[in-house]
């Protein structure tokens, strides 16, 4: 015999069809939107992986002065390093013999003395460069790899073609064999007069295929939009501070087209390992020994080298992909945030209609229906709603919300096509977690109200507390005191409704506050700074060994090196998992700075920190920190001795003789200058970059570009879970006085002076708590942001602005306000008869 209780989940369907429709519109929004930027941010990472190996990305690159011969080009192959002594010395040799042949009669030993001359400048020469490129290296380990030309040119880019100058496009030939483009859109040039830009560029200033634009003095006509594999992100140089889609581009033309392009030929080359490094200390000793092999390789063919740049290093490659594998740790939170908010959901529908079908439920249990089968029964409902949101929510986020977060990382990168690829991780968390989540949750509420005995429920007697005096009421007027009444006796659903507003105010506050984090930190930044202007330097000395000096007289000198903090190391986040070390910039600091006071002398194992690691990671002075070199086997541990006012990074600072002694530099040797006016005196060839309050604005400005758009989707996304959320909970008082708006209407209350008893204090208890919610709310908030940049480089704190903490308490009674409405509807729909079918 087939179970009659089967037939009451289709009605139950039925009659509370919009509940259960909120509930599943909740759970496809927020499975739909989570796992859609699950799903778009592992797809898009694959297609990144993917490009790298499809798309022969170099290990590294290297620039010379005047074309490679063949015969460097595979000395350079080999890995192996030249004997410049000994060319040197056979040069000096050959040049000495030459000028003594111009006279006659040398006598031999002029020879073997002008040999010896040779030899000593030689060795003189030799031992200050040996020592400075650290080429006599015992520990030297041949590299060998394949070099490929990789040649291009610079030249200014008209978009517009109105005959002025808008950005330097970099253009390389389109039959190149390493570093490779795919298309977004369009294809590669075949005509002379063709050409395929990069897709982000091309967005950002408005042009489109078939769109013509100037190039030195020759149009092209757009036919493609590409990614280039080393060019992720448009980085003109890898010391920008920040790439600039807009004022640079890379482009991909006909070899005859390159040919004929009248500038500057850049001789670059791009190289591959044989072997390739598996780990960052490997990738770091594979491309000093071949540093070292390129430098010596190059002297003896008489040739130089104009840049360097290993892949690993490589910002326009690597820049994006760090960002988009940070972005799943915002997304994480928001998931956290609402599968507790489905479990206190679940919780308070499960336990209401529990006690609406009090009756129901004794009759059942007294005709003989075992516990076990009520269980199951009123399991039923809850796990065949939620698997129908799942359901819906996952299709809908391997479609059009993985289409809108692959949209939103289109918006920030110049990046690849990408196609759908499975996630584990969306599966897991927003929709295995939520349903596990969900059941045990329902089967504990269950089980324990169904521990009362069939006698209890056919009464109506769920309360196990013993029943007290009514409470004893000031002399009001009759409404006034039947108000309060009704107040007391749904003391529990109000705190339940007060526990809902916390969540919804703490939702509220997440799709303010990030934006206006973001907003505010771009804002401060520029303030941050040390300096107007801070110069980083190529190298402590010139071209000629010299120190470089400059005139400028607030000019300062500093010393910086990069160690990684271990994350895990944090109390705060102990358990939480270590997502990556910290970066941390360490500056050795003169000790009569004028930009950055040290309160008193640094010893050997102190150091001072920044204000924002100490609130970032918990420290204050007299904590020990232990600090990585990321790409050597070194460790070193300072005592916090004090703690800078700098929220512009994480940093640690240490007073110049200490910082040279501890990563053992000397004396004369340094990374740059602070300086409050522009220096004009250094050569720019020895300036890796210059960092001003306008790169801090460009810095600020592409966060918020690439964040910005993010937390747009779940500022709207969260409005909406807000306001679904005071629904069901309005919806459960207003079930729960069922019998009591009965009575009142078989009384002669009219529907208006019933909607006045009962949604009147419900808005004293929703508008009385909603401050109190936001406080507790924004607190909760902080913390979670906390917890959010624990797993993020760099820190700055949450903020909300004041309109937007009005805004919150607004919106929050705006969506009351609505569903009282729908409340005052429903009030208005039940019948008389509810009272007399229920009599206790």
């Amino acid at each position: 015999m087939r179970n009659p209780l089967i037939k009451r989940i289709p009605r139950e369907l039925r009659s509370d069809w919009h509940k259960y429709l909120v509930i599943i519109i909740f759970m496809v929004i927020m499975i739909g939107v989570i796992s859609g930027m699950y799903v778009g941010h592992d797809s898009m990472l694959a297609a990144v992986y993917a490009g790298r190996e499809e798309l022969n990305l170099e290990d590294g690159s290297f620039e010379l002065s005047k074309r490679g011969s063949s015969e460097l080009l595979e000395d350079i192959s080999s890995g192996e390093k030249a004997d410049v002594r000994a060319y040197y010395i056979d040069k000096g040799n050959k040049e000495a013999d030459k000028e003594l042949d111009k006279y006659e009669d040398v006598p031999e030993e002029a020879y073997t003395k002008a040999h010896e001359e040779v030899v000593k400048k030689v060795d003189e020469k030799w031992d200050e460069v040996a020592d400075r490129y650290n080429l006599n290296d015992e520990d030297f380990t041949p590299v060998p790899v394949t070099v490929y030309e990789h040649f291009y040119r610079e030249l200014p880019e008209d978009f517009d073609n109105d005959g002025k100058e808008d950005a330097t496009i970099r253009i390389y030939r389109s039959n190149s064999e390493i570093d490779k483009a795919s298309f977004n859109e369009g294809r590669a040039p075949k005509d002379d007069n063709e050409i395929a830009i990069d897709r982000m560029h091309a967005d950002n200033v408005g042009v489109h295929i078939g769109d013509t634009i100037t190039v030195g003095e020759k149009k092209f006509e757009i036919v493609g939009l590409l990614s280039y594999v080393n060019y992720l992100t448009l980085h003109e140089s890898n010391t920008d501070l920040m790439f600039d889609a807009f004022g640079f581009d890379v482009a991909m033309v006909t070899p005859e087209a390159f040919s004929s392009l009248r500038s500057r030929l850049h001789y670059s080359y791009a190289f591959k390992y044989n072997t390739r490094p598996s780990y960052k200390i490997e990738q770091a000793d594979y491309s000093e020994n071949f540093l070292k092999a390129l430098i010596t390789q190059t002297l003896v063919y008489d040739n130089e080298i104009e840049d360097y740049l290993p892949e690993y290093l490589r910002q326009a490659s690597n820049f994006a992909v760090s960002d988009i594998e940070g972005d799943s740790v915002g997304t994480s939170i928001l998931c956290y945030i609402l599968i507790g908010v489905i479990a206190f959901i679940f919780a308070i529908i499960i336990s209401n209609t529990i006690d609406k079908e009090a009756s129901v439920i004794g009759t059942l249990r007294a005709s003989g229906y075992s516990r076990w089968e009520m269980v199951v029964h009123y399991m039923s409902m809850p796990v065949v709603v939620t698997i129908l949101g799942a359901i819906i929510g996952n299709v809908l986020g391997y479609t059009a919300f993985k289409d809108l977060a692959v949209y939103l990382y289109y918006n920030s990168y110049s990046l690849p096509t990408c196609h759908a690829v499975w996630s584990n991780t969306a599966l897991i968390k927003t929709t295995i977690i939520p349903l596990l989540l969900m059941f045990f949750i329902n089967l504990f509420v269950i089980v324990k109200k169904l521990q009362l005995s069939p006698l209890k429920f056919l009464r109506h007697d769920l309360v196990k507390t013993k029943r007290t005096k009514a409470m004893r009421l000031p002399r009001w007027s009759f409404l006034r005191r039947f108000r309060l009444r009704i107040l007391f006796q749904n003391m529990p659903n109000y705190l339940v409704l007060i526990f809902g507003v916390i969540f919804i105010e703490l939702m509220l506050c997440f799709a303010f506050g990030l934006p206006d984090s973001l907003t505010h930190y771009a804002k401060e930044a520029p303030d941050m700074m040390f300096a107007p202007y801070q110069y980083m330097l190529m190298d402590s000395r010139d071209e000629d060994g010299n120190t470089i000096e400059t005139s400028e007289s607030s000019a300062e000198r500093f010393s910086m090196t990069t160690l990684l903090y271990p994350k895990e190391k944090s109390s705060f986040r102990e358990g939480m998992g270590s997502g990556g070390d910290e970066s941390v910039t360490v500056y050795g600091i003169d000790d009569d700075s004028s930009y950055i006071l040290l309160e008193k002398p640094t010893k050997d194992g102190d150091a001072y920190i920044s204000s924002a690691f100490a609130r970032k990671f918990g420290l204050s002075e007299g904590d020990m920190i232990t600090l990585n070199a990321e790409y050597e086997n070194k460790t070193y541990e300072f005592k916090v001795t004090g703690i800078v006012d700098y929220d512009g990074g994480i940093a640690a600072f240490l007073h110049a003789e200490d910082f040279k002694e501890i990563f053992e530099e000397d004396d004369e040797e340094f990374s740059g200058f602070f300086s409050r006016e522009e220096i004009t005196d250094i050569d720019e060839q020895s300036i890796a970059t210059v960092i001003t309050s306008e790169d801090i604005v460009k810095v600020t400005t592409q966060l918020m570009h690439s964040m910005g758009n993010f937390m747009d989707v779940f500022k709207y996304a969260l409005i909406l879970l807000s306001a679904s959320l005071i629904y069901l909970l309005a919806k459960i008082i207003i079930e729960r006085n069922e019998n009591s708006i009965s009575m009142v209407k078989i009384l002669g209350f009219k529907n208006s002076e019933i909607g006045r008893l009962y949604i009147i204090p419900t808005a004293i208890v929703v508008v009385l708590f909603s401050l109190v919610s936001f406080v507790i709310g924004y607190r909760l908030m902080i913390w979670i942001f906390h917890a959010f940049m624990l797993q993020m480089d760099g820190y700055f704190s949450f903020f909300m602005s004041p309109k937007s903490m009005v805004m919150s308490i607004v919106y929050l009674l705006i969506g009351y306000t609505i569903v009282s409405l729908i409340d005052f509807r429903r009030i208005r729909r039940i019948p008389l008869d509810v009272a007399l079918k229920n009599i206790e």
